[in-house]
């Protein structure tokens, strides 16, 4: 009788385990690495002129295969040199609403969307105006955050703005070009001979004036 009992035990324990086993891939439809991915890409073309203008170009997409838990906002910052004057979306798969605007307080873009569903995007372009003492390099910083989950993504784009006092900007940074001082090496002088003079304010001719190097 004890032998029966230990073996219905038995039998019933490993019921249970295979249950346990097999639950956790029979129940709910979506597999475990079910989830969205914001992904955030900034470009630019070429070196931005100082005085000038630039353009940025940034893209929003969910590369998961789930929608976002909520809507979406991305958060354009500008450094210091460069200031935003116009900001627009250039392209968004079909039903994506979105609002966009500038802080001019806080020199940034933020643009809120809807829900992104799997595959969708959208693309946004920032001009900027360039200060005529930008540095030499800057670095612009845009995110994108998911409204309704933890995810999101952060992208920099490095910009060069050549100009006086950057490497190969034309203009170098300022100075002598020669190595050494030549004060106390040329020797001043009124005339060159006893008849002429080099017309210097003052210049007097004389028949007794000695030409030497300054000693140092």
């Amino acid at each position: 009788m004890t032998v029966h009992t230990l073996k219905r035990r038995i039998g019933a324990l490993t019921t249970i385990l295979g249950l346990g086993v097999a639950l956790p891939f029979a129940v709910g439809v979506s597999p475990a690495y079910a989830q969205s991915q914001l992904s955030i890409t900034k470009t630019h073309t070429g070196d931005f002129v100082r005085g000038g203008q630039g353009v940025y170009r940034i893209t929003v997409i969910n590369t998961g295969n789930e929608a976002t838990g909520g809507g979406t906002r991305m958060t354009d910052l500008y450094p210091q040199g460069l200031t935003i004057v116009d900001f627009n979306i250039v392209s968004a798969s079909a039903g994506v609403s979105y609002s966009c605007n500038t802080l001019t307080s806080g020199n940034q873009s933020q643009c809120d969307t809807t829900q992104l569903q799997p595959g969708a995007s959208y693309t946004v372009e920032a001009t900027v105006s360039v200060a005529a003492d930008a540095p030499c390099t800057v670095s612009n910083v845009a995110s994108v955050i998911d409204l309704g989950s933890i995810g999101g993504d952060t992208v920099s784009d490095p910009t060069n703005i050549p100009g006086p006092g950057c490497n190969g900007g034309g203009g170098g940074g300022g100075g002598s070009l020669l190595p050494v001082s030549l004060s106390g090496l040329i020797p001043i002088y009124n005339n060159i001979n006893t008849n002429s003079n080099i017309n210097s304010p003052g210049g007097v001719n004389t028949s007794t004036q000695n030409f030497a190097v300054n000693p140092s």
